[in-house]
């Protein structure tokens, strides 16, 4: 392999790293900084959708009596990256496409669930959803042997397989058996990965107590299944 090519698997390697914690710190800040600045209950937000107000540029901006989000500029980032990505530019390397390409995510998905409960910015989806996409981001960057080997897995099940109960059922505990000794194999990042996501996870539910319902509900959900396929295996 030559040393172009060592370098270029080292950069493709790191370009998930940069989105993730472009994403991640860009997130923090935007959510940090709207709560410090009081920008959702503003005076200037509230004459803006009274119609007093037309150019304002502080803890909110106003433009025209439009209230721009911080969302749009997050849109216009993503969709500069895909398009610089797709037809190439000399102003621009993979990094600083990844690094605005994460940034723009960080800005877009911490008004995700404004988007989707009819204008309420602290909406507990917004974090679900946002944690979500952390956790997927974060499988890419310390799991991508263990899901190239699911895939790899995947390709030479015959569906034929499948047509029957039993053979379903003999699939999902290997595929649980499998899952479990590629995660021993990484136990300490698994750890680790674990600890920030219940550290997190503690912070919200702090600061956000409704988070509680998901949180209980969803480990009661993995415990239940955990325990149905560890008796079905005895």
């Amino acid at each position: 392999m030559t040393n172009n090519n060592k370098k270029e698997n080292a950069d493709n390697k790191k370009i998930p790293f940069i989105i993730t914690i472009s994403y991640m710190a860009s997130f923090l800040f935007i959510r940090i900084a709207v709560i410090i600045a009081g920008s959702v209950q503003s005076p200037a937000s509230q004459a803006a959708k009274a119609g007093e107000l037309s150019f304002y540029i502080g803890t909110n901006i106003i433009l025209f009596g439009y209230h721009i989000h911080h969302l749009v500029p997050g849109i216009i980032l993503i969709s500069l990256a895909g398009w610089f990505a797709i037809v190439g530019s000399d102003l621009f390397s993979r990094r600083d496409l990844a690094l605005m390409y994460g940034i723009g995510m960080g800005l877009f998905m911490d008004e995700v669930g404004m988007l989707l409960s009819w204008g309420d910015y602290w909406s507990t989806t917004t974090y679900i959803l946002s944690l979500l996409l952390a956790g997927v981001f974060l499988n890419l960057i310390f799991f991508p042997a263990f899901w190239n080997e699911v895939k790899k897995q995947l390709v030479h099940i015959n569906p034929r397989k499948f047509t029957s109960s039993q053979g379903t059922l003999s699939h999902i505990i290997k595929g649980v058996d499998f899952m479990a000794e590629k995660t021993q194999e990484t136990r300490r990042i698994s750890l680790v990965f674990s600890g920030i996501v219940y550290v997190g996870g503690g912070l919200l539910i702090i600061a956000y107590p409704s988070l509680v319902y998901y949180w209980v509900a969803g480990g009661f959900l993995l415990q239940g299944i955990s325990a149905l396929v560890r008796a079905w295996k005895e």
